[in-house]
């Protein structure tokens, strides 16, 4: 379902996206696939505004700005390499909270080409 609405989306040719987990319901080499020829920089939305929500920490060196966010706080925010050079430690997003239940942190990674504001 979620290539299908991705295909439809592009379809579209609208000026922004906004993309709530896509590669979350395909597997890896799917969604490696789906990042490069669609989402990401070189793909068919180059050019476009893409506002990706994900879990999939391995496109965030390829994404413009990348927002970290817990508890529906902003709690970082920058490029992949300003925030390692902070100490953020993307690997622990998914933390466990004072009562040992699973509180799961966010990404919003914004992939943009063109001016930003």
């Amino acid at each position: 379902m979620w290539r299908v609405s991705l295909a439809r989306a592009v379809y579209c040719d609208a000026d922004v996206y906004l993309l709530d987990d896509p590669l979350s319901a395909v597997d890896a080499h799917v969604g490696k696939w789906l990042f490069e020829q669609c989402i990401g920089p070189g793909g068919l939305l180059q050019g476009k505004t893409r506002v990706l929500v994900s879990h999939q920490l391995q496109v965030l060196p390829k994404v413009d700005v990348i927002v970290v966010m817990h508890r529906g706080s902003i709690q970082h925010h920058g490029t992949y390499a300003e925030l390692c050079a902070k100490g953020v430690r993307f690997e622990s997003l998914t933390l466990t909270s004072g009562d040992g239940s699973e509180d799961n942190g966010s990404v919003e990674a914004l992939a943009a080409d063109g001016e930003t504001t």
